[in-house]
């Protein structure tokens, strides 16, 4: 299961463990599997209960930590997002390292299908607009610094969900070289977008 994947990732075990965890444990346990959850079934089609059975705790743990499902959701998406000042430091190499991030295997991309499987529901839609505009669109135009670096901030966000939703979902479609060809665009399309005056 997908989910025992990630937690061993990132270090835990899925198996029960004999000793009692630490909130701080539970509570990254917990947004893990709601990362997942979100990412794979979408808000709307997402449980508490669902979540709390994967997380191997009670629901009503999870209400303890995160109040409701739509508290949950903004919490694991605001964790999803891999924070800007990671591609900030060298402004004319940004475009590879956002495409870097995006391929390396061990990075979990999970926020591009957390926001588009949460558009359909106007609860989860309000929280992806205020989360994207806050951790991605108002840090980003601010370091752009640009005309119009709002709107470019929202085109570099667009490009990179796309990318990294292909590229999680679909890119078993290309060969080894054209991924590699098609990464090098994206990094490119990126970095021009940064440039441009």
């Amino acid at each position: 299961m997908l989910v025992n994947r990630v937690l061993a990732a990132n270090g835990m075990s899925s198996a029960t463990s004999p000793g009692p965890r630490s909130s701080a444990e539970t509570k990254a346990r917990i947004i893990l599997v709601a990362q997942e959850v979100f990412s794979s079934k979408g808000y709307s089609h997402a449980g508490l209960r669902e979540i709390a059975a994967l997380a191997q705790v009670a629901p009503s743990l999870v209400i303890k930590y995160f109040g409701t499902k739509a508290q949950l959701f903004e919490k694991a998406l605001a964790a999803a997002i891999l924070p800007i000042r990671n591609f900030q430091r060298d402004r004319a190499r940004i475009g590879e390292a956002i495409a870097a991030s995006i391929l390396t295997p061990q990075t979990r991309v999970m926020a591009p299908a957390m926001m588009a499987l949460a558009l359909g529901d106007a609860e989860s839609r309000q929280i992806v607009e205020r989360v994207v505009k806050e951790e991605i669109i108002d840090p980003m135009a601010d370091w752009l610094d640009a005309p119009h670096s709002q709107a470019r901030a929202m085109n570099l966000l667009a490009m990179t969900t796309g990318f990294a939703i292909f590229h999680g979902n679909m890119s078993g479609l290309l060969g080894p070289e054209d991924l590699e060809q098609s990464a090098r665009l994206f990094a490119q399309s990126l970095q021009d977008l940064v440039d441009r005056d």
